[in-house]
Formats: structure tokens, sequence, C-alpha cells
């Protein structure tokens, strides 16, 4: 046998990359590379019905219940015995999603199994169970787990019990998310709260809302690199509170990589960014709730700029949008460029959406500029939530041109342009020759259009690749915008000829190959 494959290592990669049938027939080959195989076949299971059809063969049957999954059901005792196979696999388990399997089948393995946990190994485990499921999670899990996934969702004394044990047996985890949405629970709250206190190898957490004490101990760890919460403190006793505790210790989330958030206002979330140590920020995604102003949206994108500005490659920004907000005022809360300008000392930005509930009044110039200082681009989205019936956009047909000549990369658009301006009639190339190749999905919002065929033979031009075009007819839309069903008609038509010229222009290109 090669060297190479007396190393477990080499050979799991290589198993990694196999069919199901091949590691079957390699863990059946040789010993040498039965554990590496099996370790790829079992790594990763989403239902526990594999292992137990590991069970001898005269000890269950599956039975058809109508309406409803195949269920196994026993028809005997569970002896010790019966176990050796199922144990002999399980230690290859490294991940495991529970799919709900039935109560009682769960009951039987806890009185039968000769010993606990049923996966030594596993590192992994998502837990979205009801409650006549959900105690069994002891059961499964040994001490080398390192990331949960649990549901909050049912009996809140049952699901508040379960964290004393986590911090107590599993002390080193470093991946842990929990429900985001289990409001009026005070005491999950409570658990969940210490029990973050008491972890202090987290590199990934996820949950609703963090309390003073939670926050202050997150700070300080070094190895936090992933953050999602729905809330962040917003009293301003609170913030003066952890601004002033935190500011003598140090690096604050000094390996935070990724942030994502829903705070209420704008103004919570910058109180938070003001203080941390974001120099590792890399992806930040915020949604806010309640629509701000221009001011305070600049004075968020300076804080990100000034923070992160050589480390930020993804950023999204939006504003919540319900039926509640005002159309006939849209275009006094539009937000203005002056809202985004500090976003562009951020050069290494590959992806950027800014969702505002109403829109920024952009233009050909800021969109030139935009492109010069963001030339690494590959998806820019600046549509707004909803549009104001008086407004007419102010970036043309022709402002899209710097986005292909200097963003080479960009594969993905989503603006509100004016395209009734396009010239039927111009003999010039469009762009002066100008083309993006990389750019393939358009989403033009609710953009007023005239003259499909022109439009179509602008953006063919510019945008040889492009090969779908959206308008959004899933939005909110604008009780008062003019001519929407003549819009939504006059971009399909656009679609459907850059589909034509696009493949019009292959099949020259075949022709002109084989000349």
């Amino acid at each position: 046998m090669h060297r190479g494959l007396r190393i477990p290592e080499v050979v799991e990669l290589i198993c990694g990359e196999a069919k199901f049938s091949t590691l079957v027939a390699l863990a059946q080959t040789c010993q040498a590379l039965q554990p590496p195989a099996l370790s790829v076949l079992w790594r990763d299971q989403s239902d526990l019905m594999p292992l137990l059809k590991c069970l001898p063969s005269d000890l269950w049957e599956l039975e058809e219940v109508e309406n409803r999954p195949t269920r196994l059901r026993f028809r005997r005792a569970i002896a010790p015995s019966d176990w050796t196979r199922v144990i002999f696999y399980a230690v290859y388990v490294k991940s495991f999603v529970e799919s709900g399997l039935w109560p009682e089948i769960y009951a039987a393995l806890s009185l039968s199994l000769p010993k606990s946990p049923l996966f030594p190994n596993i590192r992994h485990l998502t837990w979205r169970t009801g409650d006549d499921v959900f105690p069994y999670i002891r059961l499964l899990v040994g001490d080398k787990l390192r990331s949960i996934v649990v549901s909050m969702h049912g009996s809140e004394a049952i699901r508040a019990s379960l964290l004393p044990s986590l911090t107590t047996f599993h002390p080193k985890l470093t991946h842990v998310e929990f429900d985001t949405l289990i409001a009026d629970r005070p005491m999950i709250y409570d658990a969940i709260y210490s029990a973050i206190c008491s972890w202090n190898h987290l590199e990934k957490l996820k949950f609703g809302a963090l309390n003073l004490p939670a926050m202050l101990h997150l700070a300080r760890l070094p190895n936090l690199k992933y953050l999602q919460l729905s809330r962040f403190p917003s009293d301003s006793a609170t913030i003066r509170e952890f601004q002033a505790k935190v500011a003598s210790t140090g690096a604050i989330f000094a390996a935070l990589r990724e942030l994502y958030a829903a705070p209420e206002f704008v103004r919570d979330i910058i109180s938070f960014l003001d203080v941390i140590d974001s120099d590792a920020l890399n992806k930040v995604h915020l949604s806010i709730e309640v629509p701000t102003v221009t001011e305070d949206w600049q004075t968020l994108n300076t804080v990100l700029a000034r923070k992160s500005s050589r480390t930020l490659t993804r950023l999204s920004l939006n504003e919540e949008f319900s039926h509640s907000h005002d159309f006939i005022d849209a275009l006094e809360r539009m937000l203005t460029t002056e809202s985004i300008q500090p976003l562009l000392s951020c050069p290494n930005l590959v992806e950027l959406s800014v969702g505002t509930a109403y829109g920024i009044d952009l233009d050909d110039a800021f969109l030139k500029q935009l492109a010069l200082a963001l030339p690494r681009l590959q998806k820019l989205d600046l549509s707004p939530g909803c549009q104001s019936a008086r407004y007419v956009p102010q970036v043309t047909l022709g402002g899209l041109v710097p986005l292909a000549q200097h963003c080479p990369n960009l594969a993905v658009l989503a603006i509100v342009m004016n395209a009734t301006d396009v010239d039927p009639y111009a003999k010039e190339k469009p762009g002066g020759g100008i083309s993006n190749t990389s750019l393939t999905d358009l989403d033009v919002v609710e953009s007023p259009i005239s003259f499909p065929a022109a439009v179509a033979s602008f953006l063919s031009a510019i945008f040889p690749n492009l090969r779908l075009i959206t308008m959004r007819e899933e939005m909110i839309r604008n009780p008062l915008a003019p001519d929407w069903d003549e819009n939504m008609d006059n971009w399909a038509a656009v679609g459907n000829l850059v589909q034509v010229i696009s493949s019009a222009r292959a099949q020259e290109h075949c022709v002109t190959n084989i000349g």
C-alpha cells in the first residue's frame, strides 16, 4: 500500500470526494481503509433511522401511518446485545440534526442503551424538537460537543433547565445558536444570560438579545468571531454603563469578524460600534426596524468606515418597510447621497446593499464616484422599500457605464434608474465600447422606461452576458406610482430581447471561430 494511504487524514480527505457506493466498497475492502471510509459515511446524520436499522432485523419493522411519515416500531424488547452494531457505527457520527423521531423510540433507547451517550464523538448537534422529545438531548451527546443549535419554543421550564447542564458538561462550546423569537420568556432569557457568562471559548453566538453582564463577558472573549442578535440594549443608561466598564479593559470584541443585528433604532447599533475594536470586522448585516434620517445613516456609515475601512468586504444595511409607512411623504424621507458617502472609503467591499425604506436620491455623478472608489464590487444593491410617485430617478442608463468600466467583477446589480430618455435612433455604440462581462442579474425595482428595444440594445452592449432582468412585483407597491403595469410589460420585453441578443451574439461568436 502506498505510504500516503497509511495516513488516516489523507485517506479521509480522499473519501470525502467519493460517492456513497464507493465509500461502502472501500469500507469493505481492507481494515486500513475501513475507519476513514466509515468516518465519512456516518459523519453527518440528519435522521436516527439509519442507525436504528442496524439493530437486529427481528427487533423492528416499518409501518405506514396515514398522512404521516413511515415510523419504526419495535416488535420485542431491546436486549443489551442488540446494540453492538449500532454502537460500532455511532462512534463515527460527528454531526446530528434531529428530524422528529417518535417520542416512544427515544424513551425505549433511553431505557435500553447499555452506555450513554449514543454519539460519544459528536461535535455538532441541532435539536429543534417538541417537549416530548426535548429532554432526551442528554442521551445523545458526549463531552466532545462543541457546536449546538437549540429551539427554545416550548415549555419554559423544560427549555430553561437545559442551560445549567450545558454549562456544566459542555464548558468548551464554541458555537451556540438559540431561537431569537422567544418574547416574554424571562426564565429562558435569564438561563441563557447565565450560560453565556460561563462560556469562555465562544467563537459564534446567535441569540435574540443581551443584558449588560452578557455583553461585558462577550466583549472580553478573545475568539468571538460571529455575533448575531435581534436586539441591543437601547436605553442610554445601559449603553453608558457598558461604555464605562469596557473603557479600561483593553481590546473590546477584538476578534469579531461577522456582525448580524436587527436593532430597533440606528442609534442603538451606533453606540455599540462606536465603542468596540472592530479592526477585524469583515461582514456586517444590519436590519433597522424604524426608518431614520440621513444624518443618522451618515453617522452609522462614518463609524463603520472609521473602524473597519480596510477589513470590511460585505455590508448590508436595510430598513424594514411596512404598510404603516406613508407613501405621500416618501419624497421628503429619501436619503441623500451623503448618507452613504463614508462607505466609499472602504475599497475592499465586494458586496454592498443599502435598502432604505424610502430610497436614496442617487445621480450619475455619485454612481461614477462609487464605481471609482469600490472597484472590487461583485454585488451592488441600492434599492428602496417604496418610492414616491413624485420622484423621478436621477440615474440614467448612461450612469451604468462607469459601473461597467470600473467594477469588472460586478455580477449582481439592483438600482432604480430613469430609462425613458434613451435615444431609439442612436448610431454610436453605447458606452463607447465599454463592456462588463461579469454582470448576469439586473434588478430594476420599479424604474420608469420607454422604448424597450433601445433599452435592451443599450444594456446588451455594456453587459453582454446579462441573463436576468427583474422588476419587484412582490414589493409593497406605491398606489400612487404611475404606469406600473406598463413598466412591467416594457421591462419584460427588455428581458426577452436581451435573451435574443445574447443568443445571436453567441451564435455569431461560434460562426467566427469556425471561420
